[in-house]
C-alpha cells in the first residue's frame, strides 16, 4: 500500500440566492448546494478525482511545484472544523487536508 501524504486546499463558499458555491482556490473545481455541508463535502470528492486525474496523466507533482502547494508527508493534519459564516451573505473560507499517494512526491517534508 502506496503511503499517504496531504495537501491542503483552500475552499470559498458564498451563498448565491438560496443555493451555496463552493470553490477550490488552487484547482478552481467547484460545484453548488442547498447547504454548506452539502458542498464542502461533494467539492472534497470532486478535489480528490481532479488530483487523482493529474495523478493518471503524470502531471499532480509538477502542479504542486508550480502551484506551490506543499505536500505534508510527516505527519497527519489536524482535523479541521467547518467555519460557519458571519450572516447568510458571507463569503468564507476553509483549508482541508487532502489525502494523496506520497509514493511520487519528492522526499521532502514541508513545515506548517
Amino acid at each position: 500500500m502506496p503511503a499517504t501524504a496531504y495537501v491542503a486546499m483552500t475552499f470559498e463558499f458564498q451563498r448565491e440566492g438560496d443555493q451555496w458555491l463552493g470553490q477550490c482556490l488552487e484547482l478552481g473545481t467547484a460545484t453548488f448546494g442547498d447547504t454548506v455541508d452539502e458542498v464542502a463535502d461533494e467539492l472534497a470528492d470532486l478535489v480528490q478525482l481532479h488530483l487523482n486525474s493529474l495523478e493518471d496523466v503524470g502531471e499532480r507533482e509538477r502542479f504542486f511545484e508550480r502551484q506551490e502547494i506543499p505536500v505534508f508527508l510527516d505527519r497527519t493534519p489536524q482535523k479541521v472544523t467547518r467555519p460557519l459564516p458571519i450572516n447568510a451573505g458571507s463569503v468564507f473560507t476553509q483549508v482541508r487536508p487532502i489525502a494523496v499517494d506520497a509514493g511520487t512526491q519528492p522526499q521532502k517534508t514541508a513545515l506548517a
